[in-house]
């Protein structure tokens, strides 16, 4: 996947994420080069901050209990609605993000995946760069967003904070 240069070293991870140790996450994952050039159609200076994801998704659990693995794989439509950036606060941490992400709906024409996503309560969004954490994209204003009308496929799987992404079940229950 090929990502903009920021300065002269490309951060994927926020030191607070690199001090959080092995973390894992299953999402929608989408095209590195789509979302990219979707993010640059509406900012002129994107990434606007210093940590881009490595790969760019939607997240659907992050750690979860149970793993979806045999849903692995399954297509998954996004539309993208609007973009948005700025800070955001959580005072319940004490900590001030700057994060810049889209706003998305999510849908899926494979039955038991869709099961999955109206189990969900959360707002939707693709994270485009960040200065703290990543997670804070979802807490961002979206009530004033910058509209877009973009749909893109994407594929549920995991991923983890060793780079290691699987797209396809692999029958890891099964042990």
């Amino acid at each position: 996947m090929e990502q903009k240069e920021l300065g002269t070293k490309q951060i994927h991870q926020s030191e607070q994420e690199l001090a959080e140790g092995y973390y894992w996450y299953e999402a929608i994952f989408l095209d590195g080069e789509e979302i990219q050039t979707a993010f640059q159609s509406v900012s002129e200076d994107y990434p606007k901050y210093n940590v881009s994801p490595l790969e760019y998704h939607v997240t659907t659990g992050y750690k979860p209990d149970l793993r979806h693995e045999d849903l692995y794989g399954s297509p998954v439509i996004i539309h993208i609605t609007g973009y948005t950036y700025g800070a955001v606060s959580d005072t319940d941490e004490d900590v001030v993000s700057y994060n810049e992400g889209f706003m998305v709906e999510v849908t899926s024409p494979d039955e038991k995946m869709q099961e999955l996503i109206d189990s969900i309560d959360r707002i939707w969004h693709i994270t485009g760069s960040y200065t703290y954490a990543a997670k804070y994209t979802g807490q961002l204003d979206f009530s004033d967003v910058t509209p877009v009308d973009l749909t893109i496929k994407g594929v549920f799987g995991l991923a983890d904070s060793e780079g290691k992404l699987i797209l396809e079940y692999e029958g890891l229950n099964e042990k």
